[in-house]
């Protein structure tokens, strides 16, 4: 470690770490609008749509920024945006919005109450109807506290008392908005009296005194009457997480959408599977999308890299910029006004870089000369019974010192010609010997496309060298090295690149380094530990998540293990495999809801459909989420994908069926790798007999 710093210096840098909150809901509201990054491609107020009355779900996996942009939108980001008048803010805007959490009303309380089905709903009904028009009051008391919202209080709190049923003499003394905020709180207080002794009072009553939506749609609409800035304001209910209500409750919230009134509007925020129903109360229809609701997918957003890269470099220098630690420099101080591709460079002015240059010629050899591949390799052959001056002629003649590159493709050759052919011991020889004089030529024409082995190298190169840093190093992780790879490991999420900087930030100063301000580069290792520890993380957290979690992740160590055998091969069949195929049709019940809720949960990522060699029919075709790649080895590129039949991958699946993958394993990694079959009567002549 470098104690080039003082462990004061140290504490202060680690305080400072601009990477540290990666969670939006961890930031105050200043900082949702200090920390904002629009989006590269129209802004985020064209995804958003505030001043539009159709309804939106905000569909996004963790990370994706849903809450950020959520929050963003609420009355509370509009009155640090607007501080000279919050009103004439709104009036600009055309929206107001309220946000919460659908977690905040605790709708799991409900769940569990002595009552019939029908009893429990409508209390919760009521809970969550008391619950909005409690955030509205307080929303209006927070305006007017800056600026005077109504010249007629009281009777602006008369018109919201007639929105109750029942006796409301009871209620004549509320005249302000502070006792309107008293009222709502009392009777949502009795609710949660009721709820907590339901197990414990008999015959526990509560008065229901509002009607589905009567507050919920009536006060905005009663606000736009009494306050001329709110005329023409798309009141918008921003409801995070919903998710974590359950399957009746969201029939209710659906329901408001389908019934809502102007001037009021919903943005609904969700994980991809945290849509349990869009089915209404009463008859049960459903509601449509393009007629109740539209749906935004932030995932998709990003999943372009230019836009990804775009996105993510601004974000990064907005955290830079608020921790001052570019700014030391003058020379630094306009990089926020230049143009993405200077700012990009800029990054990356910060980050060692590898270089696989290197790793080319060889320098690592045994007092044979040869390399520890073609050592790995030879012991392969000698569990053959294959004899061992064959074996020595045969490896002598496909290493390659010269290369680490070419002797790779040598033993690729080698060993697809093996798996092709039935073989003798001579032809084998022989192959080797062709093979001899093929690399020969590439040190005379290293550029000769004709060449087998530079075609090999044309296709395969990433898989030669990930084999290579994994024989010397134990990891590849040197190919995931520098702000590109870092870009690609994350796109789509941009909670995934701040979770990557974070633990990068951290490592640099454990080792006593000042980083991102020029004083030194980030170090390729603490980008290795870095890489390592967000790929873990999103595999413990997010590979777990929801309801099939488990299953999910059993049926993603078992499908990253195939591909990093294939990775690795001897003769691997795809080129930088990270996808699969798979006719999802053909799958059990069971099969295709692990895959979808892998989908949704972000630990695969849907890419395009591709056609079956045989029938021509269109099959799905799924990528494991880059960010995971650093953890199996795999890479980062989605070039080749292995192609699975359903009676096959439903073992991948199946915990039950775990014997049945372990003999898949074996057979597949048996077709990768020497030794294949040999003639037994070559090997009887070669032994003598």
């Amino acid at each position: 470690m470098d104690f080039g710093i003082t462990s004061e210096d140290r504490m202060d840098l680690l305080e400072r770490n601009p990477f540290t909150t990666i969670k939006a809901n961890d930031l105050d509201d200043s900082e949702i609008n200090d920390q904002w990054v629009d989006n590269p491609q129209g802004g985020f107020l064209d995804v958003f749509c505030p001043t539009h009355k159709i309804s939106q779900f905000i569909i996004g996996g963790k990370g994706s920024g849903k809450t950020h942009l959520m929050r963003y939108f609420s009355h509370n980001s509009q009155r640090i945006r607007n501080k000279s008048s919050i009103l004439e803010g709104i009036k600009r805007d055309g929206y107001f919005g309220v946000y919460f959490q659908a977690s905040g009303l605790n709708g799991e309380r409900f769940e569990n109450l002595p009552f019939q089905e029908e009893k429990k709903n409508t209390l919760f009904q009521y809970s969550y109807e008391l619950w909005c028009a409690g955030l509205l009051i307080q929303s209006l008391l927070d305006i007017n506290n800056d600026e005077l919202v109504f010249d007629h209080e009281e009777n602006f709190c008369a018109d919201v008392i007639s929105l109750l049923s029942g006796d409301r003499s009871q209620f004549q003394d509320v005249r302000t908005l502070e006792d309107l905020k008293t009222l709502i709180l009392d009777l949502s207080k009795a609710v949660d009296y009721a709820v907590s002794n339901a197990f414990f009072i008999e015959d526990i009553e509560v008065t229901i005194l509002a009607s589905r939506g009567s507050l919920i749609f009536g006060i905005p609409k009663l606000i736009s009457e009494y306050c001329s800035y709110f005329k023409n304001v798309t009141f918008l209910y921003i409801i995070d997480e919903l998710e974590n209500i359950s399957y009746s409750q969201q029939v209710y919230i659906n329901t408001l959408l389908r019934e809502k009134k102007l001037p009021c509007s919903f943005r609904i925020g969700a994980r991809g599977y945290g849509i349990k129903t869009h089915k209404t109360l009463g008859s049960g229809e459903e509601n449509r999308e393009g007629h109740e609701y539209e749906i935004t997918r932030l995932d998709d957003l990003f999943s372009d890299i230019v836009d990804y890269e775009s996105f993510a470099t601004n974000l990064i220098l907005n955290r830079l910029k608020k921790s001052e630690l570019i700014s030391r420099k003058k020379s630094n101080l306009n990089i926020i006004e230049s143009d993405v591709k200077a700012k990009k460079a800029f990054l990356e002015s910060f980050f060692e870089t590898s270089d696989h240059s290197e790793i080319i010629r060889i320098k690592d050899v045994d007092e044979e000369g040869y390399s520890k591949k073609i050592k790995q390799f030879k012991s392969s052959i000698d569990n053959t019974r294959i004899p061992e001056e064959d074996v020595d002629e045969i490896i002598k003649n496909i290493s390659f010192n010269q290369s680490e590159i070419v002797e790779s493709a040598l033993i690729h050759l080698f060993s697809q010609y093996w798996f092709k052919n039935k073989v003798s011991v001579s032809d084998l020889i022989s192959e080797s010997k062709k093979l001899k004089s093929e690399s020969e030529k590439i040190i005379s024409a290293p550029f000769d496309n004709s060449s087998p082995i530079n075609k090999k190298i044309g296709y395969y190169k990433n898989n030669y060298i990930a084999k290579t840093l994994r024989i010397k190093n134990h990891n590849n992780l040197d190919q995931y090295i520098g702000l590109d790879n870092l870009f690609i490991a994350t796109t789509g999420f941009p909670r995934h690149i701040l979770t990557v900087l974070r633990n990068i930030y951290k490592t640099e100063v454990f080792e006593g380094r000042t980083p991102f301000t020029g004083d030194s580069l980030i170090s390729t290792r603490s980008q290795r530990i870095a890489l390592l520890e967000a790929s873990n993380w999103f595999d413990n957290e997010c590979g777990c998540e929801g309801k099939l979690g488990n299953k999910v992740s059993y049926f993603l160590h078992n499908i990253c293990e195939l591909l990093r055998i294939e990775m690795y091969a001897d003769k691997p069949v795809e080129c930088s495999a990270s996808s699969f195929t798979i006719d999802t049709t053909k799958l059990s019940k069971e099969a295709k809801d692990v895959l979808t809720w892998a989908e949704l949960t972000g630990v695969l990522v849907r890419g395009q459909d591709r056609q079956e060699k045989n029938s021509q029919a269109l099959i799905d075709k799924y990528h494991i989420n880059s960010l995971l790649c650093p953890k199996w080895g795999l890479p980062l590129s989605r070039r080749g994908a292995l192609s699975f039949v359903a009676s096959d991958f439903e073992c991948f699946i199946d915990i039950n069926r775990n014997n049945e993958y372990e003999e898949f394993v074996t057979k597949f990694e048996q077709s990768r790798n020497v030794p294949f079959g040999i003639e037994e009567e070559s090997i009887q002549l070669g032994l003598g007999f």
